[in-house]
């Protein structure tokens, strides 16, 4: 970005400031000062500021196309209407369990001829109370099953062949190892764990979680390690291989693992990840298929067990069936799903539509997006496929692929609509440093010791300006400090 963009940002982003201040003052009939903002716990504080920085991201991108599902639409249904869900939430739900059990049956041809993992990751925000773990808990019900069974079975035999080993005389063979541990499932991750995960456990797994600002504002992500986090999510996505050299840790190389994710999250609890221009421009953001459903209306007390759903107890079955087959060592090797001659002519037009909307016309302000949606398309074509049982995509499969494929582009054009202006989120990053210190820092400093994103001075100085405007903070020779936050402090004051 020129300086002269970012100066124009700068001052539009005050300007905003101010007047969402004035807009306060001709409400309540005086001007907030920086003292006139309670102090909160560093929780409600950082939720208050970003309230304040951030305009409302846009949601939606039309109605969800439950029907695109194939396969699984019928158990999307019957989820939404009976846990009283958005379709988009049950949809992302069930396709997220889809992929996690078919990345180890198969592989997808994708539309440039190369074998691809049919991993997906996912992300569906939604506001608290609007059903994730609703729709969550019976789409993984099967693999959470499965999980806990086999993993009880590797405890045992894990325990059996460490006493095995122990009482073993001099002569005697050593005892077989139980095999790599079963666990498919993670509610968290950082990249150190999920290479010991691989190392140790099978070929397939994922990172599933209904609070998934616990990932997205954890260690994993922090801003010494987004990148990183990020890098490593990427390669995983694009080649299933972990290899890694560590003075004094040995090395680390294993071929043919697969990942998938779905994070539920609430738009509060994004912070500044979603509009981090790093994050975007390394392609992490754009591998991930978004939902953004509407919050929901009002709902009316409706006793209901997905048990009772045919459809959903037929995806069960399904589960199961998939569950059953043999956990291969190494993905690469196995069974690719084709394209057929007129799914490959609707992917090949739905590739020049993305490259010209993205390159040249309304798509250029999510150009990474668009131009990743057609792998997205395929990989989604095949995971129905393949959790069909069938070994090739045909027409009504790769127009399900894109139908998803396209819905996802259009909510991200939606949620990223207001990113072009950068200066709030440089602000809210440099407040959330801010705030967990007691003590303020010298201004000097920020450019060695704030996140990353603040560090280049003119960065520092627009959202110090920002943060001064909302009166967020206070400057007081040559250091600054937040204000509204009482840290040390479990709830809120009274």
């Amino acid at each position: 970005m020129s300086a002269i963009a970012e100066a124009d940002h700068r001052q539009e982003a005050i300007r905003r400031g101010a007047a969402i201040l004035d807009d306060i003052a001709a409400a309540s009939g005086h001007y907030p000062t920086a003292r006139a903002f309670p102090r909160l716990t560093l929780a409600q504080a950082l939720d208050r500021a970003q309230a304040m920085l951030m305009q409302p991201m846009g949601r939606g991108g039309g109605d969800y196309p439950v029907e695109a599902l194939g396969p699984l639409a019928e158990a999307a249904r019957d989820l939404a209407t009976g846990a009283q869900v958005a379709p988009a939430m049950a949809g992302q739900s069930l396709l997220a369990a889809a992929a996690l059990l078919v990345q180890s049956t198969a592989n997808v041809r994708s539309l440039d001829g190369s074998s691809r993992p049919l991993s997906l990751y996912c992300l569906t925000i939604a506001h608290s109370g609007d059903g994730k773990d609703s729709a969550d808990r019976p789409a993984l019900r099967m693999i959470h099953d499965h999980q806990r069974q086999a993993g009880a079975k590797w405890e045992v035999d894990r325990a059996a062949f460490e006493e095995a080993k122990a009482n073993r005389k001099k002569g005697e063979h050593p005892p077989d190892p139980p095999g790599p541990a079963p666990y498919r499932l993670a509610s968290d991750l950082t990249i150190e764990g999920l290479r010991r995960s691989f190392a140790e456990g099978v070929a397939a797994q994922g990172i599933y979680s209904t609070e998934a600002g616990v990932v997205l504002a954890g260690h994993a992500m922090s801003a010494e390690n987004r990148t990183k986090t990020a890098a490593n999510l990427c390669g995983m996505w694009d080649r299933g291989h972990i290899s890694v050299l560590r003075a004094g840790g040995g090395r680390t190389e294993r071929y043919g693992v697969r990942l998938s994710a779905h994070m539920l999250i609430q738009p509060a609890a994004l912070g500044d990840v979603l509009s981090d221009e790093t994050l975007a421009g390394i392609g992490f953001w754009p591998r991930f298929l978004l939902a953004w459903p509407a919050p929901l209306e009002p709902r009316k007390y409706q006793p209901w067990q997905p048990d009772n759903s045919e459809a959903i107890r037929r995806y069960w079955g399904d589960c199961e069936r998939l569950l059953a087959r043999p956990m291969p060592l190494d993905c690469d090797g196995l069974p690719v799903i084709e394209l057929d001659d007129h799914a490959a002519q609707h992917m090949a037009a739905f590739f020049e539509a993305m490259e010209s909307e993205g390159r040249k016309g309304g798509l250029r302000d999510v150009r990474p997006f668009a131009l990743r949606a057609t792998e997205l398309a395929c990989r989604i074509a095949g995971v129905l496929a393949a959790f069909n049982g069938t070994g090739t995509i045909d027409m009504g499969l790769a127009k399900c692929g894109a139908e998803l494929a396209a819905h996802s582009l259009e909510n991200w054009q939606a949620a990223l609509a207001g990113s072009a202006d950068p200066v709030p989120g440089w602000a809210l990053a440099l407040y959330r440093w801010l705030a967990t210190r007691r003590d303020p820092v010298a201004i000097r400093d920020l450019t060695k010791l704030a996140p990353a994103s603040v560090r280049p001075r003119n960065r520092r100085d627009a959202a110090i300006d920002l943060l001064k405007v909302y009166g967020l903070v206070a400057i007081d020779e040559g250091h600054v400090g937040a204000l509204g936050v009482e840290l040390g402090v479990d709830h809120a004051p009274e």
